[in-house]
Order: C-alpha cells, then structure tokens, then sequence
C-alpha cells in the first residue's frame, strides 16, 4: 500500500511500506535528534571518484531515522544514550561533481540554483563577504552529533582519516546547545530566549505527546503531513526512498548590539524595572523564559512553554505587535482570516533543526551582564530547516514574511522582522502598553541589522540507498 505522505505517521505501528521508508530516510528530519554538540564538516570533491569513494565509505555509517527513533524512546524510558549521529547531504554542485546524471539529482529549482544565486531575491550579503568556506563552493555537508564532545572528536577523527586524496576539507562549524535557566528542558539562542519550541510535528507520538504532557493542541494544532519536509530521492532505491532539503544559513548575532538596542527600546516605550521585559518580548513575540507575549504582558507561562496560542483574538497587533519574529514567520492562522486558505499558510512552516555556534564568557541568562560582556561578533546560530520545497517554504518566509515591511492585515506598515528581516528600515512600530486597540498609542522605532548571514547552502539529504547508489 502506498503511504499517504499527507497525515502525519505513528512509527511505532508502522507497517512494513512505513518501516522500509524509515530504515532509508536519514535520521533528524522527520524527529531532531537531541544531541547538543554538533560538528559541520564542508566537504569539496576535487574529483569525481573521490568523491564516489568517500561516500561509499560514508554511507553505511547514516544514522536511519528508525534507529533514532528507537534510541530516542529508549533514552526516554531508561535514559540510555542514543549514541552518536552522523547525516550526509549533498549540494547540487556536488551531485555535478560527482558526475551524477541530471535525472538522478533532486529537481527543486532553488536547490539546483544554490543559496548564493538566490541572495539578490532574500537580501542576503553578497556572497562574496560570506566566511571564506561558504565563498569556495561546498559540495558535501558530514553532520556529526553526540552528547559528549569527546565522542564527537572521536568522530570527527575517523571521517577526516578516511577521506581519500581528491576530497578537500573546506571548513568545519561547531554547535553547542544551550540550556534555558529560566524554564528546564528548552533551549535557547545568543540573545537568550527560548528557541525551537513552536515545530510542525509529522510523528503521531510527539502529537500525542503536545497534546496530553505539554499545553495541548486545541486552539494550535502542531499536526503536519510527511509531505511537509519529504521529498523523493530520485537516485534511491524503492518507491519509500526519500529524503529532504536542508537549508543551512550560519547567522552571526550582535549581542552587545541587540541588548543595547532593546534597552533603548525599552527608554523609548517608557518601560521601567521589570516591564522593561516587555522591549525584548515586542522584538521576539515571547518572552525570554518563553511566554507568549499574546497571551500575558509579563514573563511566568514557562511551565511548560506554550505553544497552543495563536493572534486571533489580537487582531490589531496590540499585545503582540505584527513585526514580532514569531507572528512574521508562523501567523498561527491569522492569514487564513484575511483570505489566504489555512493549508497554503501551514504550507510554507519548515521543521528546524537549528543549534548556536560559538563560545562566551557567560551564559545568556546570567542576570546584570554588562555590555563588555556580550560579544559583538564570533557567536550565533547555525539555522537549520527541512523542507520539500525551497522556494515555498524557506524562500516565502524569508522573502514574503520576514523581509516584508508591509502586510495586508494592517495599515500603516508593519516593519520587517527585527530579528531575521533584511532592508534598508525596520520601520516596526511599537504599542506603548499591552493591549488595546488599532487606536492604541504607537511609537516607531528601527530594529534591524543585529544577524548578519555569514554563509550556507541549500543541500539535499539523500536517502541512505541514494547515497550508496551514487
């Protein structure tokens, strides 16, 4: 029987079709896969059988996402280590390298494109002031992941051994994940708020999971199709070969920069002692702890972190100003009431997989950091996102939503997103006090230039019997 790609899959029924796909689908897209140390490894193929040799010996070593799925249920019963996770993907200039055949390489128009093409239409920076292993042309991205930073050494020690002459080490990324202080099990960014609670869930048991152990699904419903991340592997072996494209952008934050702009902010609005919270909260549409800035004026809904919300009942942008970066880039249904069907929103949401990158003197969270005590540059995240369509899903938000000064839904112009947006203005216009009306009082205010894009690379991640084919 065919699989429906369009409901979400209870893998731990999984029939056998579903099973074969799981065991050939590379580990982290449909689950993350938890661990918080990572290493990037940028790959070029100097010559095409190198690199067909390096993948050879890099192919059986594929995380499957059936066995992430089972170590991650057993690390939840019993706390056993999953181990270590290593993923492989491939840009199209390295499918070309490889001397693969055209109607072997995924066909997505952005994708065969590449990032760097694409900047002028995302407002990126010139490709040529990207970090010198970005500019040089990746072919292959090596993901290492592992609990323990020795193990990944270790990992990372063994792949560098094995790659033959012909196959040249650009460069590699680090992350670290950061544990939120203010609300147990989250994680948080450089700016010190909780990232990567809001996801598109395609597994039936972390649904299950939202719904009865976290804050329930009854007015956001985080249920996706397959089809939102999966897309099929032409070079696989079976009709369950898939795989997906990810989008890696490395994105430096200007800490100092961005805290001392949110206390301006905070001047600006009049916010004193602790309402001056409530600046970074209208910047970010939560608060540092991970609190709705919709749903309460002040920080404390952290227990769990919500996520069944949306602006419905904020139709003027009075609690949670339209330019936050969390209403920018997940409207939560909003758009459908204004005329776009609440599947074509839904659509364009990606899964992200996305962990910071560099170190710091001092956790995030520490309180009474002064501004010699944030960085300016050298930190900030290696965003990461999973998507069966570049141009709908990332391209859209990026270009449509986040760099957007002007929305459909309210006049005047709403600004860009003050965090991800690009333009020449941030043109974003704060509400005063929390609440209110389309009347309530506004001030304006310019927040922009605080994530600069440093590099990356659109890939596809191939199925494990794509890649041994190739």
């Amino acid at each position: 029987m065919p699989i429906d790609l369009t409901r979400p899959l209870a893998w731990q029924q999984a029939q056998p079709e579903q099973r074969r796909l799981l065991q050939d689908l590379q580990a982290n897209i449909l689950k993350g896969h938890g661990r918080p140390h990572t290493l990037h490894l940028l790959l070029r193929f100097e010559q095409a059988a190198a690199g067909r040799q390096c993948l050879r010996a890099l192919a059986p070593q594929v995380t499957p996402a059936l066995r992430q799925l089972r170590a991650t249920r057993a690390y939840q019963r019993d706390g056993r280590s999953g181990g270590p996770v290593t993923l492989v993907f491939l840009s199209h200039a390295g499918y070309q390298a490889l001397g693969v055949a055209p109607a072997a390489i995924p066909a997505d128009a952005a994708f065969r494109a590449g990032m760097a093409a694409r900047a002028a239409g995302l407002g990126d920076p010139a490709p040529a002031r990207w970090d010198s292993a970005w500019r040089e042309g990746v072919h292959a991205m090596v993901l290492l992941a592992d609990e323990r930073q020795a193990g990944l050494r270790q990992a990372r020690k063994a792949v560098l051994a094995g790659l033959p002459d012909g196959v040249t080490l650009l460069g590699e990324e680090a992350g670290h994940a950061m544990a939120s202080l203010h609300s147990p099990g989250e994680h948080i960014e450089h700016f010190g708020f909780v990232h990567g609670r809001s996801q598109p869930l395609m597994l039936v048991e972390d649904i299950t999971r939202e719904r009865d152990r976290r804050d329930g699904t009854s007015v956001w419903d985080p249920a996706f199709g397959l089809d939102l991340a999966l897309a099929k592997d032409p070079a696989g072996r079976g009709p369950a070969s898939y795989g997906s494209y990810l989008v890696l952008r490395k994105l430096e934050q200007n800490v100092r920069g961005f805290k001392l702009a949110e206390a301006r902010l905070a001047r600006h609005l009049g916010l004193r002692g602790a309402e001056a919270a409530r600046a970074g909260a209208l910047v970010i549409g939560r608060f540092a702890d991970g609190t709705p800035l919709v749903l309460q004026q002040a920080p404390g809904a952290n227990a769990p972190v919500p996520n069944n919300f949306d602006y419905l009942d904020d139709p003027s942008g009075a609690k949670c100003p339209f330019h936050s970066h969390i209403r920018k880039t997940n409207p939560r249904g909003e758009s459908g009431a204004l005329g776009m069907a609440i599947t074509q929103e839904r659509a364009h949401l990606m899964p992200r997989r996305s962990i910071p990158y560099g170190q710091r003197s001092a956790h995030p969270n520490t309180p009474g950091l002064k501004p010699a005590d944030l960085p300016e540059r050298g930190v900030g995240l290696l965003f990461m996102a999973y998507q069966a369509d570049i141009a709908r899903q990332f391209e859209f938000t990026q270009a449509r939503w986040a760099n957007n000064p002007d929305v459909a839904r309210a006049a005047p112009r709403t600004g860009i997103d003050p965090v991800i947006g690009q333009g020449p203005k941030g043109g974003q216009r704060c509400p005063v006090q929390w609440g209110g009306d389309e009347a309530s009082p506004r001030k304006a205010f310019d927040f922009r230039g605080f994530v600069t894009l440093k590099g990356g690379e659109y890939f596809f991640a191939p199925s494990i019997s794509g890649l041994k084919a190739l």
